[in-house]
């Protein structure tokens, strides 16, 4: 077991650039109704025959801020934050030799007996962490498409085995990344021993991330979890920029995020769905596809007031948080 921090710099090199990539100001429409415009039980804009937006009696002038309605242009601006630095990262490398019989993805008595001997490097981060992921790695010995499996199912034996000994579930996440990211040769015995492992990062907080954090309003309609033309039009400018990055990263975690506005189990269903069609779409547009985890976490991480529409649309967010590790 190794607790590598010039890896873990090495980790965190090549991050995204701090900085702003303006599309724009902030605009919002909110789930909570909309003054000016009446709306159907699903909490929809109703539009006429023609596809106008309807107007109530009450409707003034200041109401049209409802992205296509009234002429109303959507206008959002995409953050991009560069992570904190190793502080807030704990990494932590199993050779999978001390897990695991050969060709297994059981862990053997002694290889639970290995992580029970190193828990103490994790117990006192698991408990407070964003994050926990798991990522299991090969050699280059065989088949690609098995080995990437076979890594797939170690990474899950010790996440299984980390949650049965107290670490939460809920911010336990997975990935088979098979004889991708190699850290010594394949050549050599030792080499292909080194590249055998299952690594466990753990994130304190999610600031320690690089992070795109996209406006839901710059690529949703209202209660949708569609990608509209503008919100592609926009990914795709932040991916073509973002692509070495994207190359370079260890993981790549799209979190949806909503206000606090309507039912619970409705924002997290919500949030859940607009990572995963921003997931699928960094997939199509060629990011390895086993290197992205997508989440929902709803309503339960505002960084903003709720009590005001300008802080709800800030929550209203789906954020692409990356790991990298230079070439």
């Amino acid at each position: 077991m190794t607790l590598n921090k010039s890896r873990l710099t090495a980790l965190l090199a090549g991050c995204l650039t701090a900085g702003i990539l303006a599309f724009g100001t902030a605009s919002a429409d909110s789930r909570g109704g909309a003054p000016g415009y009446p709306s159907d039980s699903g909490g929809n804009i109703i539009r006429s025959g023609t596809g106008d937006c309807v107007h109530t009696s009450s409707f003034k002038k200041s109401d049209a801020t409802i992205v296509g309605c009234d002429g109303y242009v959507l206008n959002a601006q995409v953050k991009i934050i560069k992570g904190k630095g190793m502080d807030a990262v704990t990494l932590i490398s199993f050779p999978q030799a001390e897990l695991f019989a050969f060709d297994s993805a059981e862990m053997t008595d002694a290889g639970k007996a290995y992580i029970d001997a190193h828990r103490g490097n994790l117990r006192d981060n698991l408990a407070k962490a964003y994050s926990i992921t798991v990522i299991g790695y090969t050699d280059s010995t065989g088949d690609a498409n098995y080995n990437l499996d076979l890594s797939k199912r170690r990474a899950e034996a010790v996440s299984k085995y980390l949650i049965a000994g107290g670490a939460p579930a809920e911010k336990m996440r997975t990935l088979g990344r098979g004889e991708n990211d190699p850290i010594a040769s394949n050549d050599t015995k030792a080499g292909r021993a080194q590249n055998r492992r299952v690594e466990v990062i753990v994130v304190g907080q999610p600031r320690a991330l690089d992070a795109m954090i996209f406006p839901s309003v710059a690529l949703f309609e209202r209660r949708s979890a569609e990608i509209t033309p503008a919100g592609e039009k926009l990914l795709k400018k932040n991916i073509e920029e973002g692509r070495a990055r994207f190359k370079r990263a260890i993981y790549i975690e799209v979190v949806g995020h909503t206000d606090d506005v309507g039912d619970n189990d409705y924002n997290q269903k919500l949030s859940e769905q607009r990572a995963e069609a921003v997931g699928r779409y960094l997939v199509e547009a060629g990011i390895d596809p086993n290197k992205i985890l997508m989440v929902g976490a709803g309503e339960t991480a505002p960084i903003a007031s709720n009590t005001t529409p300008e802080g709800r649309a800030e929550n209203r967010r789906v954020e692409v948080l990356v790991l990298g590790r230079s070439l």
